[in-house]
C-alpha cells in the first residue's frame, strides 16, 4: 500500500502465464508502473471503486466492470478517496488464438474496458474468476490450463457484452489478418503477403491496421511468437535452440535477445521459473 502522491514504481508481477488474486482495498492503495508490465493485466470490480489514470485519461471502474491493460500500457490505479475497492485481478500471457478478444472498447493507450449490465453476465465472470483462483497455482501445468479456461471464459463474456452493446467494430480485413497470425505465427508472415490475404496494398494494411489495434503487423506477429515459445519452453523438454526454431526465429541469439526483452528473463531463466 502507498498513500504518496507519487508511489514508487512496482511491484512487477512475475513473468509466468498466469498470476491471479482478490483484494479488498481501502483509500490510499495505489500502484503505479508508468512503464507497464511485459504481461497483460485484467481486472474485475465486485464492490466499490477503483480509479485508473493515464497520461489524459481516467477511467472509475465500478461493480461489473471488467478492465484490461496491455503490455507496455501504463498502470496506475488506485481507490479513490472515500471508497473501497474489491476486485479480483489477473496477469497473464495470452493463449494463442486469443488476440480477437483482447481489444474491448478503449478507454485510453492500450486500457479496454467492458461494463457487464446483465446479472447472469456479471455472475458467470464472477463464478469464472473464483474458479481461476482456485487453479492458478504457479508450476501445476494441468491446473494452470484449468485456470486458462476459467480467463478464457471472462474474456468471452466480456466481448459478447461489448459487441451486445455495439461498442467494439474492429474492421474485418484486421480480424482477419489476427486470426492468420494467430493460427500460425511462426509462419514467415510479412506485411505483404498478409496485405495480400486480405486484398489490400501494404501501406493500407499497416495503417489500418495501427487504427484499429494500437500496434503493429510484426509486433503483433513477434509478440504471438514470444507467447507460444513461453509456452513450449514450459511444456516441453527442447533445447531453446528447438523452441527458437518452432517459433520461426532466425537464430538462438536474436530469439534469446527479443525473450528477454520482452519477459525480462532469458529463456533458460524463464523455465527454471516455472518448474
Amino acid at each position: 500500500m502507498n498513500s504518496d502522491t507519487e508511489p514508487a514504481p512496482g511491484p512487477y508481477p512475475p513473468p509466468g502465464v498466469l498470476v491471479a488474486g482478490h483484494f479488498r482495498e481501502e483509500f490510499g492503495y495505489r500502484v503505479r508502473r508508468p512503464g507497464g508490465s511485459g504481461n497483460w493485466l485484467l481486472t474485475y470490480t465486485l464492490g466499490g471503486r477503483g480509479l485508473f489514470r493515464q497520461p489524459g485519461a481516467s477511467l472509475s471502474a465500478g461493480p461489473g466492470d471488467v478492465v484490461l491493460l496491455e503490455p507496455g500500457a501504463a498502470q496506475d490505479y488506485s481507490v479513490p478517496e472515500g471508497n473501497h475497492w474489491e476486485f479480483v485481478w489477473a496477469h497473464f500471457q495470452p493463449r494463442m488464438g486469443w488476440s480477437e478478444w483482447l481489444r474491448l472498447p478503449a478507454a485510453g493507450e492500450g486500457l479496454y474496458l467492458s461494463r457487464l449490465e446483465d446479472p447472469r453476465s456479471r455472475g458467470r465472470v464472477r463464478g469464472a474468476f473464483f474458479g481461476l483462483l482456485a487453479d492458478a497455482l504457479p508450476g501445476r501445468g494441468l491446473q494452470e490450463e484449468l485456470a486458462l479456461n476459467g480467463l478464457e471464459e471472462v474474456l468471452l463474456v466480456a466481448v459478447r457484452e461489448a459487441d451486445s452493446a455495439g461498442e467494439r467494430g474492429m474492421d474485418g480485413r484486421v480480424r482477419r489478418v489476427l486470426a492468420l497470425i494467430s493460427a500460425d505465427p511462426a509462419s514467415r508472415h510479412d506485411v505483404p503477403s498478409l496485405a495480400r490475404a486480405v486484398a489490400l496494398s501494404p501501406s493500407r494494411l499497416a495503417h489500418l491496421f495501427k487504427e484499429e489495434t494500437g500496434g503493429s503487423v510484426m509486433g503483433t506477429v513477434l509478440a504471438l511468437r514470444l507467447r507460444q515459445a513461453a509456452r513450449l519452453l514450459e511444456h516441453t523438454a527442447g533445447s531453446v535452440k528447438d523452441v527458437s526454431e518452432q517459433t520461426g526465429f532466425e537464430s538462438p541469439y536474436y530469439f534469446s535477445r527479443r525473450f528477454r526483452q520482452h519477459y525480462g528473463v532469458s529463456p533458460r531463466q524463464y523455465r527454471q521459473q516455472r518448474v
